[in-house]
């Protein structure tokens, strides 16, 4: 039977389908359905899984409660083992050289760890102003940011999640905890001597107290905790609403360093400091090092 290409346009045509027999009314009501439709296709809302895609990412890290100096692994690449060191309560033993090795080897870990978690956190929330807020789980984590971070504004919230150089890390953890020796890093975790004004949480006495009030200092699981509490301080406070702002600029030490002078009472000499351990320690060749993508898993 031959194909009838006539008949065919015959068929499709207007006055042949459902349509034609219509009432008007029911003509631009069913236009209109028609165009909801697809609407609705066109920016339906994607899949959690295609959404979600930086969460669904996990860092496989490994804890280890260091007993002796041979606990603590020692860095020699550019790609770090995501490692969470707790109880390093010995370098203070260890000769000045060694203790400053082992430091960095404890400290650059946990910096990278952090910075991992945050770098995640900041694609994920990129994605969620690009796409608009997809569902409840979206609204608790933006809820749960804004708690953190101490803004709904999610701009703002964009540049408190950002991070600046390991070497600048490195330098304020170094001079804050006397290169691990102090004793709030050994006994807390403490890297930089966060106070603890919450009876509730974890803490322990500071060796000297106020006329009006005992000193408490906050006490961390492990030191990466600290460190993330270290970047949330520089995320949150007022006092380094400029050095934020720098540092969606520019990742330039020179040029960060220089707002960084209200951590200190001492100002523009803690800023000297901090620059004069950079260079002496070489510590800007750690700039470039990165968590070992071997341990990053999906979920």
């Amino acid at each position: 039977m031959e194909f009838d290409e006539g008949a065919q346009q015959n068929w499709l045509s207007p006055q042949n389908s459902y349509i034609y027999f219509m009432s008007d009314e029911r003509k631009v009501v069913l236009v209109l359905l028609s165009i909801a439709l697809f609407i609705l296709i066109l920016h339906r809302p994607k899949p959690i899984e295609e959404i979600n895609k930086a969460t669904q990412l996990v860092l496989k890290t490994e804890k280890i409660y260091v007993e002796n100096v041979d606990d603590i692994l020692h860095i020699d690449s550019v790609l770090v083992k995501p490692v969470l060191y707790d109880h390093v309560y010995f370098l203070d033993a260890l000769p000045y050289k060694q203790a400053k090795e082992e430091f960095i080897n404890v400290m650059l870990p946990a910096i990278l760890i952090v910075k991992w978690q945050l770098n995640q956190d900041l694609k994920r929330l990129e994605e969620i102003m690009k796409e608009g807020i997809q569902d409840q789980g979206d609204s608790m984590l933006v809820a749960n940011w804004a708690e953190e971070f101490k803004t709904d504004d999610l701009a703002t919230l964009k540049r408190r999640l950002l991070t600046h150089p390991n070497s600048i890390v490195l330098a304020q953890a170094a001079v804050e905890s006397g290169w691990g020796k102090s004793r709030f890093f050994m006994e807390a975790n403490n890297v930089f001597g966060v106070w603890s004004f919450d009876s509730d949480e974890p803490r322990i006495p500071a060796s000297i107290s106020r006329e009006e009030y005992q000193v408490y200092l906050r006490k961390y699981d492990n030191i990466a905790e600290s460190v993330m509490d270290y970047f949330k301080t520089i995320a949150r406070v007022p006092a380094y609403t400029n050095f934020r702002r720098k540092r969606a600029e520019t990742q330039n030490i020179r040029e960060l360093l220089p707002y960084l002078d209200r951590y200190s009472e001492r100002g523009d000499e803690y800023v000297a400091q901090l620059l004069g351990m950079i260079r002496y320690n070489n510590f800007q060749q750690y700039d470039k090092y990165q968590i070992d993508p071997a341990y990053v898993v999906k979920k």
